[in-house]
């Protein structure tokens, strides 16, 4: 600001004075946008029993981010191995259930009183999120019977 007052009362010069009243400056920036999305996370589900006759469990999901297209679930005993798998569709919202039976393919190689089940839920980009619940069988007697642990 002296620069210019004094310029001007010298009379050195109108464009001297023009120039350095009308300094300025710019700046740009550039923003890209990650490729790459977070995978919805499948909470736990919810086990409730399925029916009154304990032969069915009911697992439950909801506060999803996207929608699942479909879910795949299999049980493991107390060897940790998972053994075949049965797929269900997705309810078509972020919320739903489905029933898995006790006689179903999901604990056919399960040989124990306890079971781990595995939830994988899978969206329409092909991500998959995984969740399980623990489950007891009353498989001894032969009758199929599934509880929530």
């Amino acid at each position: 600001m002296g620069a210019f007052l004094l310029t001007v009362l010298l009379g050195a010069g109108a464009g001297t004075a023009s120039a350095l009243w009308q300094q300025s400056a710019t700046a740009s920036m550039a923003v890209t946008a990650s490729g790459t999305w977070p995978t919805p996370v499948l909470p736990t589900p919810a086990c409730t029993a399925g029916d009154t006759a304990n032969k069915t469990i009911q697992l439950s999901y909801s506060g999803l981010s996207e929608v699942p297209t479909k879910f795949t679930v299999s049980a493991a005993g107390s060897n940790g191995t998972y053994g075949s798998s049965l797929d269900f569709a997705g309810s078509g919202g972020t919320s739903g259930s489905f029933v898995v039976s006790g006689d179903s393919v999901v604990f056919s190689q399960v040989s124990s009183a306890t079971a781990t089940v595995r939830v994988v839920a899978t969206f329409a980009s092909g991500a998959q999120s995984t969740a399980s619940v623990k489950v007891t069988l009353d498989i001894g007697t032969g009758n199929r019977k599934v509880y929530c642990a």
